[in-house]
């Protein structure tokens, strides 16, 4: 018999309310039903209700639906893959209902759906349609492997590029660039730049052999990746509401923790699962929209393969990252992949917006959701604390001079050999980059060598302070762990410190 759980795993199905899934899972389905605005709402048991796009304008109060159908015996609901009217209450409505919410992959009517669950002539069910980020990544895969040039897909806060990682340095000056329509690239062109007109995304080609395009293969790539994109964002839209109102609650505090645990495992929280909070600050002369700040999260949490709930609340945004699951993360479980993640949004908002935004992140193991309001506080806290950090030339650590810099610093041609050597090309990246590494050395050093005092004074992780310093490290070609070369940064710096005040 089919059950709930066979339409996810066989169909294809993209839930936009996991927590109902799961409790739902073992329902079976005893029959596929369509919504006829001009008919009663009569679903025999155990039903899979459909509802067309069109069916919204004729519901006078689509918040009443989910209890008429959970009533009349329906046990979940499908959508149309691309339907931009989906009202947020009903959404709502339905997780409280703990009625699952499904979209209807685009290549599959509804009435073929019931096929979907049928064995196939060897017995085998049929292969799972991969959907989202997965989709995306085989199709940039499969697109280099037969024309052996690159591709990316640019969101506002991740780079998705199939099995090959992406170069972040080169990605961010084509981004420079001014996108060109695809109908006017030329074969030859060295990299592509193109704004995807349904998602908004950039999609970007490089094509270092300078093979010769084939622009019809470009834009069928184009298509199908905007395709995916487009249905990432109708998943966001549908659940935006539920989860921006799940964030202020939390932060808020206002409600009991007895109350918010199921609307938490409605959007995927389970207990028992580590979650990273992540808070991001903008300045105050920002005009960057907060609803930008948002989606580059929710591009977070889609790159780092996890569950994901986002939300605004007052000068801030966050978000929620289950970071237990693996999956796209690209990364180690101990999160190393996630901060790298993490340091790819820094670098995209430095590129777009021209500053790079104050980031706090703090982790738990989610018992109950108070658990996830003092996650999104402290991250908040540490947010906080990097932007003082960042409006001011001063540092709360000093860094005291040592003898031989006293020395040194009547030897001006000695001083410009060490800052040459080990400080201009941090400084030369964090100009261009809008990056932070010269203020992590720096810091790093000041606390002396010490990388729990390191992170907790900088808000960051202490995988992303590692990764931080091991940049430095490449940039420099010299070793932060080397007793000579550790002692060579700390007069560069010292040195260039008593050269600025005098």
């Amino acid at each position: 018999m089919a059950t709930v759980g066979n339409l996810v795993d066989h169909a294809g199905l993209r839930s936009l309310t996991p927590g109902a899934v799961e409790k739902t899972r073992h329902d079976p389905v005893n029959a596929l039903y369509e919504i006829d605005p001009a008919s009663p709402i009569d679903p025999p048991e155990g039903s899979l209700v459909y509802l067309p796009s069109t069916v919204w304008s004729s519901l006078p109060r689509p918040e009443s639906l989910p209890s008429a159908l959970r009533s009349e015996g329906g046990i979940a609901v499908v959508i149309d893959n691309d339907d931009c009217s989906l009202p947020p209450e009903f959404l709502t409505e339905c997780v409280r209902q703990s009625i699952p919410v499904f979209l209807l992959p685009k290549t599959m009517p509804f009435d073929q759906l019931g096929a979907a669950l049928l064995p196939q002539p060897d017995g085998s069910p049929k292969q799972k349609r991969e959907s989202g980020p997965e989709a995306i990544s085989d199709l940039i895969d499969g697109f280099v492997g037969r024309s052996g040039v690159r591709g990316s897909l640019v969101m506002q806060g991740c780079v998705l590029s199939g099995s090959n990682p992406p170069d972040i340095d080169l990605l961010t000056k084509i981004l420079a660039r001014k996108p060109v329509p695809l109908k006017r690239i030329s074969n030859t062109a060295a990299a592509i730049h193109a704004t995807l007109p349904r998602s908004g995304h950039a999609l970007v080609l490089t094509n270092p052999n300078r093979i010769s395009w084939d622009l019809r293969r470009v834009s069928r790539l184009a298509e199908q990746i905007d395709a995916q994109a487009h249905a990432i964002e109708v998943t966001r839209t549908a659940r935006h509401q539920s989860e921006s109102a799940l964030i202020r609650e939390l932060i808020g505090a206002n409600v009991a923790s007895a109350a918010l645990d199921p609307w938490a495992r409605s959007l995927g929280l389970e207990p028992g699962t580590r979650i990273r909070a992540v808070s991001v600050v903008v300045p105050e002369s920002a005009a960057t929209p907060i609803e930008q700040v948002v989606a580059a999260l929710q591009d977070l949490g889609l790159r780092s393969g996890g569950m994901c709930v986002c939300g605004a609340y007052e000068d801030g945004a966050y978000t929620l990252i289950t970071i237990d699951g693996g999956g796209a993360s690209g990364g180690a479980a101990d999160g190393t992949g996630f901060d790298h993640h993490l340091d790819v949004l820094a670098r995209l908002f430095a590129q777009r917006h021209g500053y790079t935004p104050s980031i706090g992140t703090s982790s738990c193991v989610l018992r109950s959701s108070d658990d996830l309001v003092r996650g999104l506080i402290s991250a908040r806290q540490l947010a906080d604390r990097h932007a003082r950090s960042s409006r001011s030339e001063g540092h709360s650590v000093p860094l005291p001079a040592p003898l031989a810099a006293t020395l040194l610093a009547t030897e001006p041609r000695l001083a410009s050999v060490l800052y040459q050597a080990l400080l201009k090309p941090v400084v030369d990246y964090d100009e261009q980059k809008g990056s932070a590494y010269l203020a992590t050395l720096r810091t790093f050093l000041a606390l002396d060598g010490h990388w729990g005092a390191t992170a907790a004074e900088l808000g960051i992780h202490i995988n992303t302070l590692r990764y931080r310093l091991t940049r430095i490290e490449r940039l420099t070609g010299r070793g932060i762990h080397a007793t000579a070369d550790r002692a060579d940064y700390y007069l560069a710096l010292t040195l260039r410190e008593s050269a600025r005040r005098g």
